[in-house]
């Protein structure tokens, strides 16, 4: 009995480690930092030796427990010799104090992740969701075929995904949205807005993953194009923007974008010329009025928050507060800076939804202060309706049940 506690509490106190260390990589390393080598990288390389050493602490403990546990008197000893005798030794208080620590961070945490991954989230007001369809971009190689056998292959590949055993990287997910805004104009009324973000395009992913997002955003007929920035990853990619992503690139409004951090990393001057160059405008700390007769939709833009230079009042300085508003920002934390503003539809990036979901779990690695709860999906914070997209493009190309995706909204005036 006393072993089966024992490593029970060992499994999760290493589970308590992980978690730690996850929570120093998303909130302090990666969460904010402003240049490409964090400045606070270090702990990267200092804080698994440290989890390491308190675990190993754990060894002079269970030699005591397994001692103990062999020896029939322990069932007699009173509960004052035993604690003598199984904390005698500094080393084993240290590790027993760490083990119960770890254990109950670790228990926390897989029963977060587990109500998080199997209790469906309450419905954001204002906001429906419609059932999303999948745009797969791998290559077709058996055309030929018969049906049954076409449907065992999908049926194997629905299995294996379910244990996280497919690369989601080449299946993109259109999803499809609606936002219901009380005073929004009858003129925008079925307002038509494709999101495309965090593309990293380069040659080691195929082409046809960016050319079918875009065929995607284009199918849906929008008014607006936004994209979230993001959209190489090293500067010696920027050509390939001309060639893969912006050809055919159109709304009836425009397209507009925002920088995220990687662009600042690659070359933020180039990476803009060469989008201006396909007819995509910036928004930087500014904002447009999209206009329908006299009736006026307001769209903002605000830079990337920790690398970039965001200015929330010169974005908002020519916003009528009574205006609808639509928003893009690169970085789901920018929404800690909006002080009680209204935004009724603010599309950002950068977490990629985290990437890599693990079956049961979900999320772990999610760059943001507020780790998982702005992985994906629609937030309502005061004034902001906000919708994280996991974009586009994935560096290393590997999604783990995290489909690409191509987000779609339609705006709805509400009774």
């Amino acid at each position: 009995m006393l072993k089966t506690i024992y490593l029970a509490l060992l499994v999760l106190a290493i589970a308590g480690d992980a978690r730690i260390f996850l929570f120093v990589m998303n909130r302090i390393v990666f969460g904010g930092h402003k240049e490409e080598k964090a400045e606070l990288h270090w702990l990267m390389y200092a804080v698994p030796p440290l989890l390491v050493f308190l675990t190993l602490l754990f060894w002079p403990l269970s030699q005591w427990v397994r001692w103990a546990a062999a020896h029939d008197l322990v069932e007699r000893v009173t509960p004052a010799p035993f604690e003598r005798i199984v904390f005698s030794l500094a080393l084993a208080k240290l590790g027993a104090s760490w083990l119960f620590i770890a254990a109950g961070i670790g228990a926390y945490w897989i029963v977060d992740r587990i109500r998080t991954t199997f209790i469906a989230p309450k419905p954001v007001p204002g906001t429906t969701t419609l059932p999303s369809r999948i745009a797969s971009v791998e290559r077709r190689r058996d055309e030929g075929n018969a049906g049954v056998e076409r449907r065992q292959i999908g049926t194997l590949a629905k299995i294996a995904r379910a244990f996280g055993a497919h690369n989601d990287v080449n299946d993109i997910e259109v999803t499809q949205h609606e936002v219901s805004i009380a005073d929004l104009p009858p003129e925008f009324d079925g307002y038509r807005i494709a999101f495309l973000t965090d593309t990293h395009v380069a040659p080691f992913m195929r082409p046809e993953l960016y050319r079918a997002a875009v065929a995607e955003a284009v199918a849906f007929s929008p008014d607006l194009i936004l994209l979230g920035g993001d959209f190489v990853t090293w500067q010696k990619h920027i050509p390939l923007l001309a060639e893969v992503l912006l050809p055919g690139l159109t709304a009836r409004d425009g397209v507009f974008a925002v920088l995220g951090n990687h662009d600042y990393w690659a070359n933020a001057e180039q990476v803009m010329a060469t989008m201006r160059a396909g007819g995509v405008e910036f928004l930087i700390n500014r904002s447009i009025a999209i206009q329908r007769g006299s009736a006026q939709l307001a769209l903002l833009g605000i830079d990337e928050i920790y690398r970039g230079h965001p200015d929330p009042d010169a974005a908002f300085s020519r916003v009528d507060p009574h205006v609808p508003c639509l928003g893009i920002s690169h970085h789901p934390d920018i929404i800690d800076r909006l002080d009680g503003r209204r935004i009724d539809l603010l599309v950002c990036g950068h977490t990629h939804g985290g990437q890599i979901r693990f079956p049961l779990f979900g999320s772990v690695v999610v760059p943001s202060k507020h780790e998982g709860r702005y992985a994906a999906g629609f937030q309502r914070e005061g004034g902001v309706l906000m919708y994280v997209s996991r974009g586009v493009g994935a560096i290393p190309p590997l999604r783990i049940l995290c489909r690409p995706e191509v987000a779609t909204f339609v705006l709805r005036r509400s009774a």
